[in-house]
C-alpha cells in the first residue's frame, strides 16, 4: 500500500511487540538481552517498511523484575529511530502480555494510516451489559509465526536445491542490522541518543 502511494507519504512507523509468556530467567541469561532477542525483529520490519537504515537511535528501558535487572537487562523498552528521509520509527517492547502475544504495527502517512492488528483465534466478539469480550491473541510466537517459519525453511531449502539463487537477506542487511542493534544496546546502556555509523 505504501509503494502504491494509496495513503500518501510515510511519516511514522510504530511497532509493538509484547512477549507471552515471559521467558525463563535461564533463557534470558543467554538471550543476548531484550534488544538482541526481541527488538531486532521490529528493527528489521521498520527497515523493510521504510526502505532505509536509521541514522540515529534513542533507547530507554526499565527492569521491573529484579531477576531480569540482575542479568542485567530490562523488561520494558522504548526505542526511537530516525531515518534519513525524516521518518520516525517507534518500537515498544515488553516482556509482559498476559492477554496473549501482542504484535502490532501502525504506519502513519499524510493521507491516513495503515494498521496491522493482532491475529486472534476467532473474530467473534460477545457484547453484553458489561461490555464487549473477544478472544485473546495467539498465545506465543510459535502460533503467531507458524506460516513465516515455514516460508523461511522453504526458502532455505530452495536455496540449497538451487531453485532460488539469491538469499532474501543480503550480507549488507545482516551487517547493517547488527550495527543498528549494537548501537541500540549502547544507547540503552548510556541513556543518550546515538548516531548509527555503518
Amino acid at each position: 500500500m505504501l509503494d502504491s502511494g494509496r495513503v500518501g507519504k510515510l511519516l511514522k512507523v510504530r511497532s509493538t511487540s509484547r512477549d507471552n509468556p515471559v521467558p525463563s530467567i535461564e533463557y534470558l541469561r543467554t538471550s543476548g538481552g531484550i534488544i538482541f532477542d526481541c527488538s531486532v525483529h521490529d528493527i528489521d520490519v521498520l527497515r523493510y517498511v521504510t526502505g532505509e537504515d536509521p541514522e540515529s537511535v534513542y533507547a530507554v528501558g526499565s527492569a521491573f523484575n529484579p531477576e531480569i535487572g540482575a542479568i542485567p537487562d530490562v523488561d520494558q523498552l522504548e526505542m526511537v529511530l530516525k531515518f534519513p528521509s525524516g521518518v520516525i520509527g517507534c518500537i515498544d517492547i515488553s516482556r509482559y502480555a498476559v492477554y496473549g502475544y501482542d504484535q502490532r504495527i501502525e504506519v502513519l502517512t499524510h493521507q491516513g494510516c495503515i494498521v496491522a492488528e493482532n491475529q486472534k483465534v476467532s473474530t467473534v466478539v460477545i457484547g453484553s451489559k458489561e461490555g464487549f469480550l473477544s478472544e485473546p491473541s495467539d498465545y506465543s510466537f510459535p502460533q503467531r509465526y507458524a506460516e513465516a517459519y515455514k516460508a523461511e525453511v522453504d526458502h532455505f531449502i530452495d536455496l540449497v536445491r538451487g531453485v532460488e539463487h539469491v538469499p532474501r537477506l543480503s550480507h549488507k542487511d545482516i551487517h547493517n542490522l547488527t550495527v543498528i542493534v549494537q548501537t541500540c544496546q549502547r544507547s540503552l546502556k548510556e541513556g543518550v541518543p546515538l548516531p548509527i555509523k555503518y
